[in-house]
């Protein structure tokens, strides 16, 4: 059995752990309502209004004026992160972290120790509760799959166990985008075809299907069947963006930016000792048009490597000469860094032991004690802290 844990509303929880006076409140996480910014977290008090994430800040405080807003502070974000890992590694030596603030547990093995899944699952909820003062949901169920459903239905701060015999019950009454990979243009394209529920998708003939989901629609009756992820490691990309305060055709500026975001990426990459196979750019013009576009690249953690595959896409997004909005960087399509180093790839083993050097000093002293030269105009630009750059609107996920 798996148990997904998901920490609720994590950063507006940080937030109101910190400062207990929020607590009850509408509380806004991402932005100042009167700069450039997207909603990264809400409480449930202000989702009430219809303000959800990746909502434009001014958006959400149309929705709702008395809203509280904060900018939001990325260090103590990941030091809870810490302490909600260190806890739930307590009871299990098998946890997969899928973001930030939610993980995978599985249970074989823990009866002894901490009793049934559901009693595990209280353990945890209770710990996490007495030392991070941060509420949780849960799902348990035989797959991380209908785990990860059954914790979403549990939220805000709820439990739900799904046994075998009850999966398919559980699911057929809920709506399609429950399923993993069904996005909003994926619901669209079902409710034209009058498919709203599990239950339809699954009544629903197969050549239909394709027609609307290609041949995606054999690993969602594969999922449901009781299938599962095939990797261990859930996480499936990690990801680096920013708004800038000023739309910019700087283009020393906005180079300097997608490097800024590439190296934090990469030292995640590093930190989970994880390769990436690809690299998205993506870029919003003044006019709010989005542009993402990808690429493969040979399996590395480089930022130096993975930049100049970046630029490449950059420098054909920018051919538009429109005023840049938003910036970011996602990596993905994960390989675990375990490889036997080459003598035919000696300027990858080069940045090899150059970054994991560069990351280890700024563990010990600071982000900013060493910095690439070419993100030197970003001093201009923005306040530097010893845990770097303090970006208008950073990523806060993974």
């Amino acid at each position: 059995m798996y148990i997904c844990i998901d920490l609720d509303a994590f950063f507006v929880s940080v937030e109101q752990a910190l400062d207990p006076s929020l607590l009850y409140k509408p509380v806004i996480v991402g932005g100042l309502p009167q700069e450039r910014g997207v909603v990264a977290s809400a409480s449930y008090e202000a989702r009430k209004f219809g303000i959800r994430s990746g909502m434009p800040t001014s958006l959400a405080y149309r929705l709702c004026p008395r809203a509280i807003f904060l900018r939001g502070n990325f260090q103590h974000y990941r030091l809870y992160s810490n302490r909600f890992h260190g806890i739930i590694s307590s009871y299990s030596p098998e946890v997969d972290m899928a973001s930030i603030d939610e993980a995978y547990i599985n249970t074989a093995g823990t009866q002894r120790l901490f009793g049934t899944p559901l009693e595990l699952a209280y353990k945890m909820k209770t710990k996490i509760k007495e030392i991070l003062n941060i509420p949780s949901s849960v799902g348990i169920a035989r797959t991380r799959v209908f785990s990860k459903i059954a914790c979403e239905q549990s939220k805000p701060n709820g439990t739900i166990a799904v046994a075998q015999k009850d999966e398919i019950p559980f699911l057929t009454p809920l709506g399609v985008h429950v399923l993993p990979g069904i996005g909003p243009k994926n619901v669209a394209v079902l409710k034209n075809l009058n498919i709203n529920t599990v239950q339809e998708l699954l009544t629903t003939p197969d050549w239909i299907l394709e027609t609307a989901l290609g041949s995606y629609y054999k690993i969602l009756k594969f999922f449901i069947q009781g299938g599962d992820y095939q990797c261990s490691d859930t996480m499936k990309s990690i990801s680096r963006e920013t708004t800038l305060h000023e739309d910019t055709l700087n283009r020393d500026l906005i180079y300097a930016l997608l490097f800024y975001l590439t190296e934090r990426a990469c030292s995640t990459l590093r930190k989970n000792k994880l390769l990436a196979r690809t690299v998205t750019v993506k870029t919003r013009f003044s006019d709010f048009k989005t542009i993402s576009r990808r690429t493969k690249i040979p399996a590395c953690n480089a930022q130096q490597i993975i930049f100049e595959f970046g630029t490449k896409i950059l420098e054909e997004i920018l051919k538009e000469k429109k005023r840049i909005r938003l910036i970011g960087i996602a990596l993905s399509g994960f390989d675990y860094d375990g490889l036997q180093s080459s003598m035919f790839m000696l300027k990858e083993e080069r940045l090899n032991r150059l970054n994991y050097a560069l990351d280890k000093a700024r563990n010990k002293f600071g982000f900013n004690v060493l910095f690439a030269a070419n993100t030197t105009v970003l001093k201009k630009h923005f306040k530097k802290s010893e845990h770097g750059y303090t970006l208008h609107t950073p990523s806060l996920s993974q």
